[in-house]
């Protein structure tokens, strides 16, 4: 089976995704699914792989043009390529989906439903603070997520620790300065000696309108993970850090007062 879908891959497992969801609906072994992507020459464009989007939206269009798929099959009695090619049956078959509308937001109250479908997490940072120069180490992160089904627990494990990482650096290092941050030396980005202990804890609750209730994992852990080591230097010194990077300079700045 090959599936062409102009799908990008930034980093939240999209090709891996989108092959286990084809595998599991049709029964397949995965080394006989084959992917076209990235390209619309023979497909069309599935928009941004932003927001971690994908997992929802190309999920749920791989699921329906499998139905599609497995009906074709069942009018025509086979079940194979072959099978489909005698029966003067299409061997390919798009998947459109339509999502249901959200309810939107209340202008007075701000309150509402304005996604479809969410990935929720909770993070602890746990640091220490040098009160003489201001330098925080982070010692270890903690994340509990709740991503709806998990397709593959190795992509999220790697999704997990990639965005408590890069958010660590957003916390305490990165800063970009126009004119004046040109490389890697003048951004300080982090490297294998900022790492930190991590732990994971994860729990499925499948979620509505989600493909196999599966829903994506990406920027969440990195834009949570920024106020939960301010809050952890706060809870350490009492340096309350409202400007990132939390430099030593400004931890130290801030401590004094």
């Amino acid at each position: 089976m090959t599936i062409y879908g102009a799908v990008a891959d930034p980093g939240e497992g999209n090709d891996s995704m989108m092959a286990q969801i084809a595998a599991h609906q049709l029964g397949l072994p995965l080394e006989k699914v084959r992917l076209y992507t990235r390209d619309t020459d023979k497909t069309v464009g599935m928009g941004p792989a932003a927001g971690s989007r994908m997992t929802f939206t190309a999920g749920n269009t791989i699921l329906s043009a499998i139905a599609n798929l497995q009906k074709a099959m069942k009018e025509a009695g086979v079940i194979n390529y072959a099978g489909l090619k005698a029966a003067g049956k299409p061997t390919r078959y798009d998947g459109p989906i339509k999502n249901p509308g959200t309810a939107g937001i209340d202008p007075k109250t701000g309150q509402g439903t304005p996604f479809l479908t969410e990935c929720h997490n909770i993070q602890i940072a746990e640091v220490e603070v040098d009160t003489e120069t201001g330098a925080t180490k982070v010692l270890k992160m903690t994340a509990g997520v709740d991503p709806g089904t998990i397709i593959n627990p190795q992509a999220i494990e790697g999704q997990l620790e990639g965005g408590m990482d890069q958010g660590v650096g957003y916390a305490l290092r990165e800063e970009f300065i126009a004119g004046k941050t040109k490389d890697y030396v003048s951004f300080k980005f982090p490297t294998i000696r900022d790492s930190f202990d991590i732990e994971i804890i994860t729990r499925e609750t499948p979620r509505n309108y989600a493909p196999l209730g599966a829903t994506g994992v990406g920027e969440m852990t990195m834009v949570s993970t920024a106020p939960a080591v301010t809050n952890a230097i706060f809870n350490a010194c009492g340096a309350r850090i409202f400007d990132l990077p939390a430099t030593p300079e400004k931890v130290k700045q801030q401590w004094q007062q």
